[in-house]
């Protein structure tokens, strides 16, 4: 990476990749179990198990950076790149994940996808936002290259650039509001709602 290049870390703690590494003990421990009681089943778990290990790899061997000079972003998933040049007519959004996550969407025109960035987590795993040198590089980045579709955008991530750099918590934070929990809420509600059940 050149040495002008900012890199831009996923927002990951221990604990998150103690689950990724739990889970997917879990996974081989269970396809191991059906494979020797069920033999019948062995296709399965052979089709199965490499596709779950797979996409586990995917989910945690990523990795982006920026070229500020350039307005270049490369996305990298299991060492495959994909380039990102911001310019005027570039889609930018602050777009919560339903899951505790808010990220940077962008999309140059005539893309047919956006791509994402993480900007901030809370979630029972990780609770972290990027930190001011990230937030304040990536806004000077779409300010420079993007224009003023970018401009909404631009003054969120400095105001919470500036929130983290006096000391503010992710919890606390200008983009915490934004966050949703949809799914998350869901799954605990009917969680909840089971338990309520057994107790009538």
């Amino acid at each position: 990476m050149p040495a002008d290049e900012l890199r831009i870390p996923g927002l990951r703690s221990a604990s998150w990749w103690r689950w990724v590494v739990a889970t997917g003990v879990a996974v081989v421990v269970v396809c191991g179990w059906v494979a020797v009681t069920q033999p019948e089943n062995r296709v399965w778990v052979a089709v199965v198990l490499p596709l779950l290990v797979g996409w586990m790899v995917v989910l945690g061997w990523t990795s982006a950076s920026l070229d500020p000079a350039t307005g270049v972003l490369v996305t990298r998933r299991c060492r495959v790149p994909r380039r990102v040049a911001l310019a005027p007519g570039t889609t930018v959004a602050l777009v919560p994940n339903g899951a505790g996550a808010l990220l940077l969407a962008l999309r140059p025109r005539g893309a047919r996808r956006r791509t994402y960035l993480t900007v901030l987590a809370l979630t029972d795993y990780v609770e972290a936002s990027q930190s001011p040198h990230v937030l304040t590089q990536l806004a000077d980045a779409l300010e420079r290259h993007c224009g003023g579709g970018a401009r909404g955008v631009v003054r969120a991530l400095r105001e919470q650039a500036a929130h983290v750099a006096a000391g503010g918590t992710p919890r606390t934070s200008p983009l915490a509001p934004m966050l949703t929990y949809g799914a998350i809420t869901a799954a605990r509600l009917g969680g909840a709602g089971g338990v309520a059940g057994h107790l009538d």
